[in-house]
């Protein structure tokens, strides 16, 4: 018989991280720093968790133990596929956060870029190379 409190445990808790994991997305989609930082820590803490939890005997479902003695954490239990559902949707919200992110970081560099080169133009077009005002034609 699986260890069904310890199964129960881990869905708990993957449910938990999908939830923070949606509300992330929301946070990165509103960019609410704040709240991010707070969503951050809850999530790095469930995923902490949820290791902690994983029994070592229980891999991706290809590695079937060979001792029968090892039944309570059987890889082929229904519930530890629902478990590793679970996780597999956490990790493609996890991926969907990571893209929002890096496109966010994209833009701000490319406007950072802007502004910089800009200004950078714009200084040179204003002063002369003594660093006197240059005089409209």
């Amino acid at each position: 018989m699986p260890n069904v409190t310890l199964i129960r445990e881990i869905l708990t808790l993957g449910n938990q991280l999908k939830s923070t994991l949606d509300e992330e997305f929301i946070a990165l989609s509103e960019k609410n720093l704040d709240h991010l930082e707070s969503v951050q820590i809850r999530k790095v803490s469930l995923l902490e968790s949820i290791q902690a939890q994983w029994p070592q005997d229980v891999g991706t479902g290809a590695e079937a133990s060979a001792d029968s003695d090892l039944k309570t954490n059987d890889p082929s239990d229904p519930l530890w596929d629902e478990a590793r559902s679970l996780l597999n949707e956490c990790k493609e919200a996890h991926i969907r956060n990571d893209l929002l992110l890096k496109r966010q970081l994209e833009v701000v560099r490319t406007v950072l870029s802007s502004l910089t080169q800009r200004s950078a133009d714009n200084h040179s077009a204003l002063y002369d190379k003594m660093g006197r005002m240059r005089r409209k034609r």
